[in-house]
């Protein structure tokens, strides 16, 4: 009886722990979750905020600045004080950081703007309705940028908080191997997906 308890323990800890800790078995893992336009283009491109990972999501928008895919990119305003800027002899807001990270990119100060902050239980959800109500009148379609996990999800979000007239494009910042999101919990984003199914 023993023996059999510890096999099972030992099975459970090679599918569950040992085995999906390899980046490309969690990238198989993760698949269904992304989806992107490698071609992607519009009138605007939206960047998702998020932790760390924001800084692949800022490279690839600056990407699609260079590229010519999109004139405009538009932020979340981050006005909480962040890390401190020697340069600057003071702490920058998150939001300051970012613009001075795409001009650093090259992209144009007058290219980069933000929309109001937005809260809610549902993050993602929030930002696209925030999103919805101060996009100009003439974008017909927005580029939404994310990481690679967190692009299915994104994408019902997005469409559904959009007039009809407004067409949304998923580009992933990277692939899901090179994502830093790939070493997050994979069940949350999961369980996440089915949720907005529901209330999106």
């Amino acid at each position: 009886m023993r023996v059999k308890v510890a096999a099972v323990v030992f099975s459970c800890f090679l599918l569950f722990v040992l085995v999906p800790s390899f980046p490309r078995v969690r990238a198989i893992i993760a698949a269904p979750l992304r989806v992107t336009d490698t071609e992607a283009k519009g009138d605007a491109c939206y960047v998702l905020a998020g932790g760390e990972t924001v800084w692949e999501r800022l490279n690839a928008a600056a990407d699609l600045v260079h590229l010519g895919r999109v004139p405009r990119i538009y932020l979340m305003d981050a006005p909480s004080r962040d890390q401190y800027n020697v340069r600057a002899g003071r702490s920058w807001s998150r939001g300051k950081w970012y613009v001075d990270y795409l001009i650093w990119r090259g992209v144009p100060a007058e290219r980069i703007s933000f929309i109001p902050s937005s809260h809610g239980f549902f993050g993602t959800r929030a930002e696209a309705r925030t999103l919805a109500l101060h996009l100009p009148t003439g974008v017909r379609q927005v580029v939404i940028v994310s990481s690679a996990p967190h692009m299915r999800r994104a994408l019902l979000a997005f469409r559904r908080a959009l007039p009809p007239l407004v067409g949304v494009v998923p580009y992933a910042a990277t692939d899901l191997a090179s994502s830093q999101e790939i070493y997050y919990p994979l069940w949350i984003e999961y369980l996440k997906l089915l949720v907005y199914t529901v209330v999106s």
